[in-house]
């Protein structure tokens, strides 16, 4: 089929997107900011000289709500702990490569549809209060 004045694309050609996932894209734009040690930092979302934390990243990547729920579930896999991710980013044993493996693994979350963050620990009282609160409607 010809066309004129229009281009047209074949499949697997590279040039159609829609199956392109742009959380994934984002996740890879983070990787690519962090990928060197000498572009982390702590303790501030971007230096002067250009170095990105994990949220100073995840802003640049404009990825903040797209990315957030992978990383806080990745950071939980690979440390075994639930942290805020600046915490983990500032905490001092954190290094480089502990991001690193952090970020990759909530590449992977994203891949596999596993993006959305561990459950909410409900603690004991949070539980009493809303079964106090339930029984307050019923009565």
């Amino acid at each position: 089929m010809a066309t004129i004045g229009k281009e047209e694309t074949m499949p697997f050609d590279g040039t159609r997107h829609e199956g392109r996932n742009p959380a994934l894209d984002k996740m890879d734009t983070v990787i690519d900011l962090l990928s060197d040690q000498r572009r982390w930092c702590k303790r501030q979302l971007r230096s002067p000289d250009g170095r990105y934390c994990i949220v100073g990243a995840m802003g640049a990547a404009d990825a903040v709500a797209e990315l957030k729920a992978p990383i806080l579930l990745a950071i939980e896999q690979v440390t075994g702990h639930v942290w805020r991710i600046e915490d983990f980013n500032d905490h001092p044993t954190t290094t480089h490569a502990l991001v690193t493996t952090v970020l990759h693994q909530a590449r992977r979350n994203i891949i596999n549809g596993s993006s959305r963050a561990a459950q909410q620990r409900i603690g004991t009282w949070a539980l009493f209060r809303q079964a106090f609160a339930r029984h307050r409607e019923l009565g």
